[in-house]
């Protein structure tokens, strides 16, 4: 959620400053590099400990004797929880501040970890994912925001540039990490050194954490019944929600099939994945430059197109090309974000394009992080995770149709 614009360059304080405002010239990304670094860094473990879920799911089903269903769960309850914190952060930003958000957001995601690595029910269990999504969603729209107040207006996209490197780093980095706790002899362990790692990162930014004076409004009621009453609205919705199924949710989803149907073992299985985000570090990037050549909405097709057939390609596919495939799924998926974002821009006006993004953002992960994964763990326990990848990737290319609704309305 971006601040209000009244003030285009409001008075930043630091804790480390003494809360001393920053003059005009402080606000350039080169003089805010190490606060907006800390950001980003903080992005990467809030995003670590969400998607960490999907490589340890094979380990867990084992140690608590689970179905697919019941794991595929976890992840749909983290989604909900997240799309509520999203909708009460758009108020909770106004009354407490950017700082003080963050810092709940650290040390609860931190309290939530270290739950979910101790509880061992499934009813339990859900409960703590729910609290992990919560806790967790606080941070997004404050970081974001944030960023906006430390640069300048012309900075924003390098800025967050920087900022977006953390969850394509994170899906690199999470399978690694899951193999590493399963070999020190438990799942619980990729949870408890997370939330190590958020606690650590809470007192960092209690001490070096910036804040602005500046307290955005609250969202107008009326601005709300004009956006959801707007087709485009859902159209762009559904476009984000399927961006983040490609991405998270068949991500979580690639483990429990590589080592049930395709008799992987689970170390090659995270390592594979691992391996196969590397590419989207430079695809996220590269996919500006093609919205900017071809136009968002060219792009956007051509991403849905290829992600849906290489998710396809992954559930019924040969064995020799399952691999090329996972590979091509991960790169594609990476250029989706960009040029949807950008079709946001063209749907919505100045004074309701923030809302209109913290909404569509918010209903994103229980769609496509919370259900579409939990759908494929259902086709798993009815006996096939490729029928469920499949039925993914055929939803995925039936975005494109979208994209054409989304284009009908604003011509």
């Amino acid at each position: 959620m971006s601040p209000a614009n009244s003030n285009p360059e409001p008075a930043v304080t630091s804790s480390m400053a003494g809360h001393t405002g920053c003059s005009s010239q402080e606000t350039q990304l080169a003089r805010n590099l190490g606060p907006v670094s800390l950001l980003t860094f903080i992005f990467l473990i809030q995003f670590m400990v969400r998607q960490i879920s999907g490589p340890l799911l094979p380990a867990m089903e084992s140690d608590l004797d689970l179905s697919h269903t019941q794991s595929g769960l976890f992840i749909l309850f983290t989604g909900t929880g997240f799309f509520l914190s999203q909708i009460s952060a758009a108020f909770l930003t106004g009354r407490w501040g950017y700082r003080r958000c963050i810092m709940i957001s650290l040390f609860g995601t931190a309290a939530a970890a270290a739950l979910v690595g101790w509880l061992n029910t499934v009813w339990a269990l859900y409960a703590g994912f729910l609290t992990l999504g919560l806790t967790g969603g606080l941070y997004v729209p404050s970081g974001i925001a944030l960023i906006t107040v430390l640069v300048r207006r012309q900075d924003w996209g390098k800025a967050m540039g920087i900022h977006e490197l953390a969850p394509n780093l994170a899906l690199i980095l999470v399978p690694f990490l899951a193999t590493l706790s399963v070999a020190a002899g438990s799942w619980r362990f990729g949870y408890f050194s997370l939330a190590v790692g958020l606690a650590l990162l809470g007192l960092v930014y209690a001490r070096l954490g910036v804040d602005t004076r500046q307290r955005p409004s609250p969202p107008d009621l009326q601005q709300i019944r004009e956006i959801v009453t707007n087709p485009s609205f859902w159209c762009l919705g559904f476009l984000l929600s399927l961006a983040v199924g490609v991405e998270t949710g068949v991500y979580s989803m690639v483990p429990l099939f590589l080592v049930n149907e395709r008799a992987f073992d689970l170390a090659d299985a995270n390592r594979l994945l691992g391996l196969s985000r590397m590419p989207g570090l430079i695809m996220v990037l590269l996919s500006g430059w093609i919205t900017d050549r071809l136009s968002p909405s060219r792009t956007v097709i051509m991403a849905l197109g290829l992600t849906g057939a290489a998710v396809v390609l992954m559930g019924i596919g040969p064995r020799s090309l399952l691999i090329a495939a996972i590979f091509v799924q991960a790169a594609s998926t990476a250029c989706l974000f960009p040029p949807i974002l950008s079709m946001a821009s063209q749907i919505s006006r100045t004074e309701n394009r923030a809302l209109m993004l913290s909404l569509s953002l918010a209903v994103a992960p229980v769609i496509g992080g919370g259900l579409l994964p939990a759908g494929i763990a259902l086709a798993g326990d009815l006996g096939s995770f490729s029928a469920g990848l499949v039925g993914a990737g055929i939803l995925t290319s039936a975005g494109i149709g979208l994209v054409f609704l989304m284009k009908n309305q604003t011509t």
